[in-house]
């Protein structure tokens, strides 16, 4: 089934254009196709030549792996990234953001090592730069003490990187254009920096996100997590990770994610600080703070999700925008997938959401290379 959504139409969108398609006369004789024949041939290689040009866009694709130095408060860390660069980057091509969710590192937006569900692929192909971090606290990034980790210090850490990729600081190229996408946990800390930073970015994306999360389901992740180091990982109990065998069931669809994505999502787990929580949900979820927002925001969940989707209608894009709406104050335009479970990017079916998102951005993400009112 594909993925609907609803935006509220703006009075500057462009006229559709209409199909290219036209029928040609047909009742032509033999002379005419002895002479039509050469132009066919050069114009179904010219169409097979165009065909070609994302995977070719794509294979041009160059990614380099980064550690930039972050503070926050008393916090000095470094934070890790994965910066994919397109052939077209030589200006500074527009420029996704992507921070993953809790107990996922910057491989979620890679597919988990599955190059079929991965988001960064796409978005390369339709032109996009993606800057794919680790969290602190998770993948490459640093491991501080676990109390100094928050959703403010994350996006404190975002920040200070969109900053250097804006004014050419992070690969020399300055990228003007910039969205912020995150997954869960990383949607928070994403609605906390742009409404913390409105210069930054032009577009934020929200995923595995809404306002209201059930009681019931909160306590339900909550219980599915232990301490990291009872697994054997040298970190403090506040680090906690996911209790053997339960994500499948905790962030996904049964019957829209591949087997392989749940084996590489079991044996890929990350931690996360237990006190990202705390200040994720009283500032990321608070209507104070996403009404701060002054760009453009994409909320894209499965209709599936049982912890973004649970207190909330997801049913249709229509009923996600009715519930989500009054807490921006900027446009709202809502996607749902309605197979898919909180990993919506790692779906079956994800590749439709992601070919969205691009869509999406282009068509919102200002012109003249803009963020938010500074």
């Amino acid at each position: 089934m594909k993925g609907r959504h609803t935006r509220r139409p703006r009075p500057s969108d462009p006229p559709r254009r209409r199909s290219g398609a036209y029928r040609g006369r047909h009742r032509a004789g033999s002379r005419a196709w002895g002479k039509f024949w050469p132009t066919l041939i050069l114009l179904v290689a010219t169409l097979l030549a165009g065909m070609a040009l994302p995977a070719s866009a794509a294979s041009q694709t160059t990614c380099a792996e980064l550690d930039e130095p972050v503070h926050s408060g008393l916090l000095a860390a470094t934070m890790h990234a994965t910066l994919c660069s397109t052939s077209a980057a030589q200006g500074g091509a527009p420029l996704q953001v992507l921070v993953s969710g809790g107990t996922y590192n910057r491989m979620y937006w890679a597919g988990l090592g599955l190059d079929a569900y991965s988001y960064t692929r796409r978005a390369n192909a339709a032109g996009f730069d993606t800057l794919a971090v680790d969290r602190i606290g998770t993948g490459d990034s640093s491991h501080p003490l676990s109390a100094l980790v928050t959703a403010s210090v994350q996006a404190d850490a975002v920040h200070q990187l969109i900053t250097r990729a804006r004014t050419g600081a992070l690969d020399g190229h300055h990228h003007s254009l910039v969205a912020l996408v995150g997954h869960s946990l990383g949607s928070m800390a994403a609605v906390i920096a742009a409404a913390r930073y409105p210069g930054d970015i032009g577009a934020v994306i929200l995923t595995g996100y809404s306002h209201l999360i059930s009681g019931d389901q909160l306590l339900t992740s909550l219980t599915s997590m232990y301490p990291a180091a009872l697994e054997g990982r040298p970190l403090d109990p506040g680090y906690v990770t996911t209790r053997p065998s339960v994500r499948a069931g905790l962030f996904h669809a049964a019957d829209d994610v591949d087997p392989a994505v749940v084996t590489a999502d079991e044996a890929s787990k990350d931690a996360s600080s237990a006190t990202e929580l705390p200040d994720a949900v009283l500032l990321g979820l608070s209507p104070v703070t996403s009404h701060s927002i002054t760009v453009p925001v994409l909320e894209a969940n499965g209709g599936r999700d049982s912890w973004a989707c649970t207190a909330v209608d997801c049913t249709s894009p229509q009923s996600l925008h009715a519930a989500e709406q009054p807490y921006f104050s900027t446009p709202l335009t809502t996607y749902v997938q309605p197979r898919s479970g909180h990993c919506l990017a790692l779906a079956v079916d994800g590749g439709e959401f992601t070919d969205f998102a691009s869509r999406w951005l282009t068509d919102v993400l200002p012109a003249d290379g803009t963020g938010g009112a500074s």
